[in-house]
């Protein structure tokens, strides 16, 4: 009987430490000094070098030089650096599988102060503090890298505090452009607003993505008394559609928005600790089980829904680059059934016009997509292997 209470305490205890360090970690990077982590910010800073410092104490090794990938985007033919990407890795520990990895990443940045195009609230002088919106899932990537880093999994494991992913998922686009040869991806887990977890009710996105996917996430979410709602598609607006659009197994772990999202209101008091530490476990496991597996997932391409983008009345069903690296715009992603697989333009395609319209960068290429509606016809111009093809498109 000792023994058993032993346990329990020495259970209550682990659990209290963990959600105490992950509340600690949404407190800081929703605080006010964060400023609401928009990108090339004083807040931006702060919250990558209190990451950066986390990954350093925890004892993992930078992927690159040091724990900052720099972010560059271009528009107008400059480039420049504005933010950076927090990286860090855990080595594997079977020399037959520690070359490959798994990502576990989250979105750091969020919309700053006073007026954003994209916030919600009519105040234009608060902080978007988002603490759900992403500080939550940052706090749960930090205390996942903890317990890899104690009990390293065969394959190993990257992890990334993705920036700018609000203005386009621009951090982890540029992420998978610019890896090291020696890396290869064999899934990613995506942790985007993970505390509010109402009623043991989770969402799971990309669970066609791999063959493998919806029963090895049943098995756990069975033993940590989680209800699972998927989502088959890869695509979708947070980080982890850059890495299926490069045909990747990809796991978006999310809890449902409210009414504080992209609002002032989105504050660390407003959070679900007791939640996130149950998501957190059920996280831990998944991830283990997929970087110890024998064998890596199967990828799927899954049918994906019909987006669209600011002004446009339709979608021409691409995923763009955001980053900007070359003139015109290249094809991450194509979505079946829309408009562009119909068309035949393929994933490495760079579109350069629309119609009679030069297509130099993303803005533009939404410019001449708002002309449009449904069912109009037009002529897209693409390069393909350093070749100009003129394609015939129906919307």
């Amino acid at each position: 009987m000792k023994k058993i209470i032993v346990v329990v305490i020495a259970l209550c205890s682990t659990f209290c430490l963990m959600s105490q360090t992950m509340k600690s970690s949404v407190y800081y990077l929703a605080s006010e000094k964060c400023e609401g982590r928009l990108m090339n910010t004083r807040g931006d800073t702060l919250a990558r070098e209190y990451i950066a410092k986390t990954f350093k104490d925890i004892g993992l090794k930078p992927l690159f030089k040091d724990f900052f990938q720099d972010v560059r985007l271009s528009k107008a033919g400059k480039d420049s650096v504005f933010s950076a990407n927090v990286v860090a890795v855990c080595k594997g520990s079977d020399p037959l599988l520690r070359d490959e990895y798994i990502v576990i990443g989250s979105h750091f940045d969020h919309l700053g102060k006073g007026k954003n195009i994209y916030g919600r609230s009519t105040d234009t002088m608060g902080i978007y503090f988002g603490a759900d919106d992403n500080a939550s899932g940052v706090a749960m990537m930090l205390e996942t890298a903890k317990r890899f880093a104690k009990h390293p999994s065969k394959r190993s494991v990257i992890f990334v505090a993705f920036s700018a992913e609000e203005m386009g998922l621009v951090g982890s686009q540029f992420f998978v452009e610019h890896l090291p040869a020696k890396v290869k991806i064999t899934a990613m887990l995506n942790f985007d607003m993970v505390g509010k977890l109402h009623g043991g009710h989770l969402n799971v996105g990309g669970s066609q993505t791999s063959s493998e996917a919806e029963q090895i996430v049943n098995q756990f979410a069975q033993m940590y008394n989680l209800k699972i709602q998927f989502s088959p598609s890869g695509m979708g607006p947070s980080d982890h559609a850059s890495f299926y659009a490069k045909s990747i197994p990809v796991f978006f772990i999310y809890t449902s928005a409210d009414s504080t999202y992209h609002t002032h209101n989105d504050k660390p008091e407003y959070i679900d600790y007791e939640g996130m530490e149950t998501i957190s476990d059920f996280a831990f496991a998944l991830a283990s089980n997929i970087a110890d597996r024998a064998n890596n997932l199967t990828f799927q391409q899954t049918k994906d829904p019909e987006r669209t983008v600011s002004k446009m009345r339709i979608s021409l069903g691409i995923m763009p680059d955001h980053t900007g690296t070359t003139a015109g715009v290249k094809v991450q992603a194509v979505s079946k059934g829309k408009a562009a697989e119909k068309a035949g333009i393929k994933v490495g395609d760079l579109i350069i016009a629309i119609g009679n319209q030069d297509i130099k960068d993303l803005y533009q290429y939404m410019d001449a997509l708002s002309a449009f509606k449904k069912g109009d016809q037009t002529k897209i111009t693409v390069i393909r292997n350093n070749e100009k093809i003129i394609l015939n498109t129906e919307f």
